[in-house]
């Protein structure tokens, strides 16, 4: 289980997700908490999403916690490409991607209804949006795995 925490592409995404969540570890395996999908902050559609819809469909198990969070994390580079947090996902994207997805109306920026906002470039790094459950989002994310490492079939 690898999980990349010096890498300048992560760096943001941690820093993000360790706010509230300081007591979990960094990085586990699904199996560590008794049920990952109704009991770590994320809507149990939005985990099926990313880990039953997204994550299956990439050549090898990339289902992690970081920080307690369901995400996948690209088994070789160690780089957190998508990652749930409440009702809501976000996806690391190639630069043609992010052009097609924001072409097909994935959004970057969000205000939260407890007032405060998100904007994934500014909160995240270059090339995130927020997930919208788009025909499109699984092949994106295979491009961005196979960019992060190839198709390794590791489930490391």
């Amino acid at each position: 289980m690898r999980l990349d925490e010096s890498s300048e592409i992560n760096i943001h995404v941690l820093r993000y997700l360790a706010k509230d969540r300081m007591g979990q570890p960094v990085i586990a395996l699904p199996g560590t908490v008794r049920d990952p999908y109704y009991e770590q902050g994320s809507h149990p559609d939005v985990v099926e999403r990313i880990w039953d819809q997204i994550g299956s469909a990439l050549p090898a198990d990339c289902r992690r916690l970081v920080y307690g969070s369901p995400a996948l994390v690209h088994p070789m580079s160690g780089v957190i490409f998508v990652f749930s947090m409440g009702t809501a996902y976000c996806l690391r994207l190639s630069p043609k991607s992010f052009a097609e997805a924001i072409e097909a109306g994935a959004k970057t920026y969000t205000k939260w209804t407890g007032g405060g906002d998100m904007d994934t470039q500014r909160d995240l790094g270059p090339h995130w949006v927020f997930g919208g459950w788009l025909a499109d989002e699984i092949r994106w994310c295979r491009t961005v795995y196979d960019e992060l490492g190839g198709s390794s079939t590791s489930a490391s």
